[in-house]
């Protein structure tokens, strides 16, 4: 599929096509080759789990294939049903976190205008609140009272779900809702999640579920799954809620093309040890593009605190401010800047107070949200999303992490972005992610940051959180459109790089859960496949071939690879089907660079080789192999060809040299002409002057 907006591209080629008009060609330079191992459109699909091994074989007979769909749309006003897990396993900090993530959430973070009711269930479900129009923040502080405190009895999801959509149905039709299902547990009380399934798809909700812990009921992505929703992980046996926080904004900010809503920008989210002995301090850039709403908010469990604020203008906040909110019931502080912040760098100063801790720390939880000041000069915002949120590690013991950051409609390159993955066992791994066009990277500067992740240490549930700031060199790539849409290829404008301020974003990337996991000493990770391959320079004379690439890593895109398998063919079949049986490149080949000295993941690679002949139709085609210590390749690379035929020195044009020789000649008389004109008038002056004493104003007053 390359080019597809051409009117003649309106069938899928195969390698093995009978028909020769519709048969894959391998040697066109698209990204259908280089991505795809120069496989042809079908062959891609019919190796998809879709088909291959023989799953779903061509329909016989005669029986009606037009299919039937169902359209699930958002409706035009959010409306949304919390659905809380009040079970005795809830009982205690999970409760009092829950509480605390949804006061946040009710207060902050659900758009003005939207609706809003309470579910709670362990037995049975019990209608808290009916759906509530939050207006203003009376109305968002009286559905908070309604938040449940108090846990006891057994888990059924299912009853809970079923109450949601009543909730949704009332006096309107319930499609196009929302369900936000929060649970720590297993259902084990009728009705179970698979008993609700077809009441959810007949509504048409849409469910997003949170797993409150690793042992929550592992069915909950069901219900996202047929509704369309969206599913998430937090860890409730940490002390921060950042996580639960970062996942809350993303229910919003996820369905961000919803009308009439004004979502939160999540610019910072830490959580942050603080002890009796030292204040803890923290530090939050705020652009220019953002600073309307601003809310700094802290959240712990145990120890009371105190909050300092400092703004880059000198303005501070306290106890003492009106801005300044304190929560001893949930125990959360609120600072809501009133007016728009000043871009800068803002300070936060957090303070332990009972001296009963004096010997002991705890955990706050940092977050600060913000939304955009104009229209005109949109905010840096970020998506993420993984590759697959369901890994059954026995087939696919990786997945790839994106962040698709955009600033309006213009990708954003050259930023910092990292991902945190929290691991069911309580350990983090940090992995950075680039946008390079290398690697897990298809494209480099459209705004995709990706990398690979394959350390998992076990079955179970594992939370994803990203991070990006900006630099001196990130910028918006515009190329003048105001459209979402890929460019098509070949009909982009000009881009240009407009500089970005200093920012900082964090979001949620969702949640993976993984089974069938085994420990294994044996490395099965390749490296990754290389696919910018180029030939950057051809010297008859030398007889050589200039190659360039970018490295890539030994699992994957992670340390160095052992050594690079470079090989070089008459013919492109020569590479693309025999690769084993071409000519390797060896160092004594090597004109320029060195095989031995490999550089790490994302440094570019050159080399000179010297080539067997040189002359008329002599062609070669080159293909390289990364290849680790345990003897596992990145797969062959793209085909490139470098053609060492004798092209002489253009003869310059016979027309073109008269023409320059009548110039130079021209100008060159033209001067003699003036500087003969000069010396004339000089010497002519001269002459006058020695005839007539006076005129040179140094007469002897004796002859006067």
């Amino acid at each position: 599929m390359y080019k597809q907006f051409l009117d003649s591209v309106n069938f899928f080629c195969s390698s093995n096509a009978a028909d020769e008009s519709k048969r894959h060609y391998e040697e066109a330079p698209n990204d259908q080759n280089k991505h795809c191992s120069r496989q042809g459109t079908w062959d891609v699909i019919l190796n998809t789990d879709d088909f291959k091994d023989g799953n779903n074989p061509p329909i016989v007979g005669d029986i009606n294939t037009n299919p039937t769909f169902q359209i699930v749309q958002y409706s035009s006003t959010r409306r949304i049903v919390l659905i809380l897990d009040t079970s005795g396993s809830m009982a205690g900090d999970p409760i009092a976190k829950l509480r605390q993530g949804m006061d946040q959430y009710i207060s902050s973070i659900v758009p003005t205008g939207s609706y809003v009711g309470i579910v709670t269930f362990s037995n049975t479900a019990v209608r808290k609140a009916n759906l509530a129009l939050l207006d203003d923040q009376s109305s968002r502080e009286d559905l908070i009272l309604k938040l449940p405190s108090r846990t006891g009895g057994s888990t059924s999801i299912g009853s809970g779900v079923l109450e949601g959509i009543q909730v949704l149905s009332f006096d309107q039709d319930p499609a196009g809702g929302f369900l936000l299902v929060v649970s720590d547990g297993n259902n084990n009380f009728n009705p179970d999640i698979d008993d609700v399934v077809d009441e959810v798809v007949n509504a048409g909700v849409i469910v997003d579920t949170i797993a409150f812990t690793d042992n929550a009921d592992t069915s909950l992505r069901i219900l996202s799954d047929v509704s369309g929703g969206n599913t998430y992980f937090y860890r409730a046996d940490t002390d921060s809620i950042t996580v639960l926080n970062e996942v809350l904004i993303a229910t919003i900010t996820d369905r961000s093309d919803l009308e009439n809503q004004d979502p939160p920008i999540s610019l910072f989210s830490e959580a942050l040890s603080v002890s009796f002995s030292a204040n803890t301090t923290g530090e939050v850039t705020i652009d220019k593009t953002v600073g309307v709403d601003t809310i700094f908010s802290f959240t712990w469990l145990d120890f009371p605190i105190e909050v300092t604020l400092n703004g880059p203008n000198g303005i501070s906040f306290d106890q003492s401010s009106e801005e300044y909110d304190l929560n001893n019931n949930d125990n959360i502080i609120t600072i809501r800047l009133t007016t728009t912040a000043v871009s800068g760098n803002w300070k936060f100063f957090i303070t332990l107070l009972s001296s009963s801790s004096q010997f002991q720390s705890q955990i706050v939880s940092v977050n600060v949200q913000s939304k955009q000041v104009s229209e005109d000069d949109p905010p840096v915002t970020i998506n993420s999303f993984v590759s697959d949120p369901f890994i059954d590690y026995q087939k696919n013991p990786y997945i790839v992490v994106f962040v698709f950051a955009t600033k309006g409609n213009d990708p954003v390159a050259n930023a910092d972005v990292i991902a945190i993955l929290e691991k069911s066992d309580g350990s983090d791994d940090v992995i950075e992610l680039y946008d390079s066009g290398t690697s897990a990277d298809i494209t480099k500067d459209d705004g995709v940051y990706s990398g690979y992740f394959f350390n998992f240490t076990g079955d179970g549930r594992y939370n994803v959180e990203v991070k990006v700031r900006g630099n001196q060199n990130t910028a918006a790539i515009s190329n003048g459109g105001n459209s979402r849409s890929y460019p098509i290829q070949g009909l982009e404008e000009e881009a240009v790089m407009i500089p970005v301020d200093m920012f900082e974003r964090s979001a949620s990337g969702g949640a993976i859960q993984v089974t069938n996991h085994v420990d294994s000493d044996i490395d099965f990770f390749g490296p990754s496949q290389i696919i910018d391959l180029a030939v950057i320079g051809v010297s008859y004379e030398r007889q050589s071939a200039t190659l360039q690439w970018t490295a890539v890593g030994d699992d994957f895109d992670k340390g160095k690879v052992f050594e690079y398998d470079i090989r070089f063919a008459e013919t492109f079949q020569g590479i693309s089907r025999n690769f084993s049986d071409a000519d390797r490149v060896t160092f004594d080949d090597v004109i320029n660079g060195d095989l031995s000295v490999i550089g790490e993941p994302g440094d570019i690679e050159e080399i000179t080789v010297r080539l067997p002949s040189r002359g008329d139709e002599v062609s070669y085609f080159f293909g390289i192999q990364a290849i680790d210590d345990a003897n596992n390749t990145g797969g062959l690379s793209n085909i490139i060809a470098a053609n060492l035929q004798y092209i002489p020195p253009l003869e310059p044009d016979k027309t073109d040299t008269a023409m320059v020789l009548y110039v130079v000649v021209g100008v060159v008389g033209a001067m003699g002409v003036v500087m003969m004109l000069i010396i004339i008038m000089y010497l002519t002056r001269r002459r006058r002057n020695s005839n007539n004493p006076s005129a040179t104003g140094n007469m002897n007053p004796a002859y006067a």
